[in-house]
């Protein structure tokens, strides 16, 4: 669904002792593709679109400036919005019964694209999201079924959140050449951040007897080389119902992931899609647009649940530095209102007086600095 440009630069980016180069009609500014699927659900629809330069170079190029939209077969149409680097959206997309889909692109060259018609595939809700630990790293697993035998392919992504602090926490605030106490609004020492699924995981039950998928392992994390089960982690699996021909076009870019190195592997030209470009037929379009809802589910595990999760050192050097007031007030400005600097906490004498105030460097007490962000999430529980 998402991240083909990433997957297609593992590709490309391969070396071979003998270069294959496979005979790929190709405009000048690259092979356009397209990523994302038409939500029929709740939710939006989001695609991104992107060019890359064929086998002798791995430059990505974001698509800008095209006219993007949803065609139903006979009930309407639904333009998305540009969203800036080549993503486009629309909030929510009416659900007709028995109605097709399919993505139509105009690209600001005035090229126009057309994915196949798609029928709309229902997803069947996840049953269960379960973990495991080894003591190495956390292992986590989707299980899920249709009781009615209609779905047979599956297709997951999952976005990852974790908790984190910075190594001090900062009780100050310097503004206007004043230290104040930090407002809880304005803290700066737990911080969230995010990722996202970058493999596909996809799974048949076509020749099974049940529509059923027992603990497939979507993903594993380290828990020795990660900072993400510290304090606490949280995983939120999405789960999409697959057409058979949407299935194997997933299958085929999987492959083409994991085998290669080898002019015998299977090679981008076989990727291909559902999508055509209508004013020159010899173009090359990489992408497959289907019709889906999702479904999906999410867990939250805590540190203090994971074995062997204790923090694995802070990624920079940190330490305290006094400003004592009898310094004076010019001293303590001098020192604070360098961007580089942080207070962090005053400091009494034995007998209650306050006698100075530590501070520190921004990568020890500001957790923004280590990537993430200080606004808590609002599904964060």
């Amino acid at each position: 669904m998402k991240r083909i440009s990433y997957l297609l630069f593992m590709i490309l980016s391969v070396a071979c002792k003998d270069k294959y180069m496979p005979n790929i009609p190709k405009p000048l500014n690259g092979n356009l593709v397209v990523e994302g699927y038409i939500n029929l659900g709740t939710g939006p629809t989001i695609i991104q679109l992107s060019r890359v330069n064929g086998l002798d170079s791995t430059q990505i190029l974001f698509e800008t400036g095209a006219f993007v939209e949803v065609q139903s077969e006979s009930s309407g149409y639904f333009p998305l919005t540009e969203q800036g680097l080549g993503r486009y959206a629309v909030d929510q997309i009416s659900f007709y019964p028995n109605q097709r889909y399919r993505l139509h692109i105009v690209t600001s060259n005035g090229r126009d694209y057309l994915s196949e018609y798609s029928q709309v595939n229902i997803t069947p809700a996840i049953d269960s999201v379960n973990w495991s630990s080894d003591g190495n790293q956390v292992s986590i697993f989707v299980s899920t079924h249709d009781g009615q035998n209609l779905t047979k392919y599956y297709q997951w992504q999952f976005e990852e959140t974790w908790q984190y602090t910075a190594f001090y926490q900062s009780q100050l605030l310097y503004k206007d050449s004043m230290v104040i106490v930090r407002p809880d609004s304005l803290q700066i020492f737990n911080c969230w951040r995010s990722d996202y699924s970058q493999t596909i995981s996809i799974a048949s039950t076509q020749n099974l007897t049940q529509d059923l998928i027992t603990r497939f392992p979507l993903t594993s994390v380290s828990i020795l080389s990660t900072d993400k089960f510290v304090v606490r982690y949280s995983i939120l699996v999405k789960q999409y119902a697959l057409s058979e021909e949407w299935y194997e076009w997933n299958e085929k870019i999987k492959k083409n992931t994991e085998q290669l190195g080898t002019i015998f592997d299977p090679q981008p030209s076989g990727t291909g899609g559902n999508i055509h470009c209508t004013t020159d037929s010899t173009e090359a379009v990489i992408g497959f647009v289907g019709c889906t809802t999702e479904t999906d589910k999410r867990i939250f595990i805590d540190h203090l649940e994971v074995p062997g999760s204790y923090p694995h050192g802070y990624p920079v050097s940190c330490g305290l530095d006094t400003i004592l007031t009898a310094s004076g007030p010019g001293y303590l400005t001098s020192i604070l209102s360098n961007t580089a600097h942080i207070p962090v906490n005053y400091v009494y004498s034995p007998y209650g007086n306050l006698i100075g105030i530590t501070y520190s460097d921004i990568p020890c007490a500001d957790c923004n600095s280590q990537g993430g962000s200080s606004i808590k999430p609002d599904f964060w529980q």
